[in-house]
Parts: C-alpha cells; structure tokens; sequence
C-alpha cells in the first residue's frame, strides 16, 4: 500500500538540494530550466496560493476533519495519506514537516541560469489561513469545517521568515468578530482575504456579506476566492453551487478587489444571458470582460495543471488581453500529487511537446513547485505557439501584498 500511495502522491526520486547535483537533472531538463527563467528576474515571482496545513499536534492549533485520520470513510483516510506523501509529513509531525519541506522547495525553486544553477535566487509564497465554518447564526460548527489553518499561525510563519513567505488571512463573514479580525489581521501587515466558499459554508451572494466587503473596502484589501467546483476538501460541508462566480459580483460591484482562484476552471454554471448551463471558465471570463470590472477583477492560474482543469488552459493562454489581470499561483500541495498532474495530458493537448514532457517530470520527481512554474511557463498555445505573458509570473502592480511594485505591467 505504501509504495502505490507514493506512486499516487509524492512520487519524489530525491530531496530539492538534489536537483543539480551530479546524477540529478539530465543536460536537457537543465536546459529547459535554463530557457524558462531565461531574462527573468526570479526575486520577483509571487505565489500568490499556497497553502498550510496541519493537525495541531505541534501546539500550531491546526486542524483537519476527523474522518482524514480516524473515521470509517476509506476514501477520505486514503486522500489524506496521498496529501501526506506529497507534502512531506507523517501523521504526528505534519505540521512542522509541512513547512520545513515547503521552505526547501522554495529555497530550490528558481536558479538563475547565468550563474549556472549554483546560487539559488527565489521569490515569495503567500501562505493561505483557512477559516473553520459558522452558520448564520454566527454559531462555530467545528465538526463541518475540512480543515482549519490559523491566521496567526501563517503570520507567525510569515514573520520568522519574510524571505520566503507573506501572509494572507482568512476570516468567515458570519463570524460576529469579523470586522475586529480583519483589522487585527490587516494592522499586521495582511492584505489578502482567503476564502472557498464551497467548503466553508457560505454564498459570497449572501447579504450577511455586505459588511464584510464594506471592511475589506475600507481597509483596502483583496479577497482571493475559490471559484468553481471543489473536489480536495470533501470531508465537512460541500456546496459546489457556491463556487460559482456571479456570486462575487456583489463584492465586485462595492469596488472589493477579487482574485478568482482556478479561473473556474471546473464546474459549470448557468450563463446570465442565455440561461444555458455552460463552464465555470465562460462565466469567468464574462465577467472579466465587463468594463466596470477591470480595476478590481483578478484571476490566478493555481492548479489549471491538473487534469480536470487542462483542457482550459489554451483558452486562457490565447486571450491574452487579460493576461495583465492573471497571477501566477501553484495551489500547492496540489502540484506535488502525483495522481492530480500529467505532462502526458498536457503533451497530448498540445501544450507541450512530449520530449518536455519527460523533462518536467525529472524536475517534478525532485521539486514539485519549481516544477509547477517551469511547466506554466513552457505551455503554448498549440494555434498560436504563444504562451503566458512573463509579467503573470510577477508581483502585479495592482494587487497586495507586495507594497509598492517594482514590477511593470504587460
């Protein structure tokens, strides 16, 4: 069992440190590298969705829903061992584990090929907290929430190591100290709201939501939302409905800033205009086509890799008149899970070629997050041989949490 569920997970050759070491990257994998970070400034790069998790056995108050560990449902206690061995951790110290193998992917994550591999040059990766789910009522409801991660925790973590780290909050709008927190949150430096409404309880629709984006307002931050269907955390509540992303227009319409996370890349939604059930991805990009939306509407290209998402990702590449408007995300864990990501599916579009493909799996088998922004960065349009604008991979110029920007616009 052990050996299929690396297979399926963390199917690793060896440590990040490893990857250009003799008997690691082969010459081409090295020159793929080479060609993907070629003129670009990687202190720069911003993930701008990556995740923490944790049990709280360490005293960091983490959590996740009992079934992962202890409950009867198979499938879930299975998912939970693929998420472990992509992510590094074992059962009791999977939240120190967690984070120490993330500072070491990030730590290997871009090496400027003119200096030939040896000096390691990185950006930064947003930490994203998660919120537990409350009812209407304000009430907690523990038992429902699939995971929980602190805001505290991924600022405290933020804080000891600003080199690779930033923080971003997440606070439920039914919470009755919502407002203090995101002050509390915001006067700390925090800037960005994570929220997936599928899994936490809530429409963004919700007119219990209207105060809730006139602080976010006020205090000038962004949400970064989840939109479209969600398929990882399915041990609490689910309510895929609400992923769809007509319901942030309320939001959108009080001048909130919003990251559409995926690019609702999953799911599909009925069309306002001609009510007809189309991809989460159409009503994406209806929106982003609305003029009154341009300042404040925002996508990121986390987890399109995976295979229920690729068959997206040419549409998104070829409209590159919102390219100014998309940021690079990795939605890690998610890149590390073996099961979830092929370059074969990838080749097999098109997107690229099947000699890249074997390459990118190399780097994948040591650095499943350097492998995620090379592979992003490789993809073109099989129609147009284009692929994403160099400026996506960027801190954006229009969103926090980077102050002020020192990178230009497309």
């Amino acid at each position: 069992m052990g050996h299929l569920i690396s297979k399926l997970g963390g199917n690793f050759r060896g440590e990040p440190g490893e990857l250009f070491e003799d008997g690691g990257l082969s010459e081409g994998a090295r020159q793929l590298l080479d060609d993907v970070f070629k003129d670009m400034d990687c202190s720069k790069i911003v993930d701008y969705h990556t995740h923490v998790v944790g049990r709280g056995t360490e005293g960091t108050h983490c959590s996740v829903h009992y079934s992962m560990f202890n409950g009867i449902n198979f499938l879930q206690r299975i998912k939970a061992r693929i998420f472990l061995s992509a992510s590094g951790g074992t059962i009791t110290d999977m939240d120190s584990a967690f984070t120490q193998r993330l500072k070491a992917l990030i730590q290997n994550s871009c090496r400027h090929p003119a200096e030939q591999f040896q000096t390691p040059v990185h950006g930064r990766n947003l930490l994203l907290a998660f919120d537990h789910v409350y009812d209407k009522d304000n009430e907690l409801q523990e038992n429902q929430s699939s995971i929980y991660t602190p805001n505290d925790y991924v600022m405290d973590i933020a804080e000891e190591h600003p080199e690779h780290f930033l923080a971003a909050c997440s606070v439920h709008p039914f919470r009755s100290d919502m407002e203090a927190e995101l002050k509390r949150c915001h006067a700390k430096g925090v800037r960005i709201v994570k929220w997936l409404p599928n899994v936490m309880g809530f429409s963004p629709a919700d007119k219990q939501c209207d105060a809730f984006y006139d602080v976010v307002k006020e205090l000038d931050m962004a949400i970064l939302c989840h939109v479209g269907d969600e398929h990882s955390l399915t041990a609490g509540v689910l309510d895929n409905d609400n992923g769809n992303p007509l319901h942030l227009q309320k939001a959108l319409d009080r001048g909130v800033k919003v990251i559409m996370a995926h690019c609702a890349t999953e799911g599909h939604y009925r069309h306002p205009e001609s009510n007809e059930s189309v991809p989460g991805i159409e009503i994406f990009l209806y929106l982003m086509d609305m003029e009154k939306y341009k300042s404040v509407l925002f996508g990121d290209i986390s987890a399109i890799t995976a295979w229920r998402r690729a068959k997206h990702i040419q549409t998104l590449i070829e409209r590159e008149d919102i390219h100014n408007r998309l940021v690079f995300g990795s939605d890690y864990p998610v890149p590390a899970i073996s099961i979830v990501t092929s370059t074969k599916l990838l080749a097999w579009y098109g997107l690229i070629s099947w000699q890249d493909s074997g390459y990118l799996n190399e780097i994948y088998s040591y650095n499943p997050l350097l492998y995620d922004i090379a592979v992003k960065r490789r993809m073109k349009s099989p129609s147009t041989n284009r692929g994403f604008a160099d400026c996506i991979f960027q801190e954006h110029p229009l969103l926090p949490p980077c102050g002020e920007p020192t990178s230009p616009p497309c």
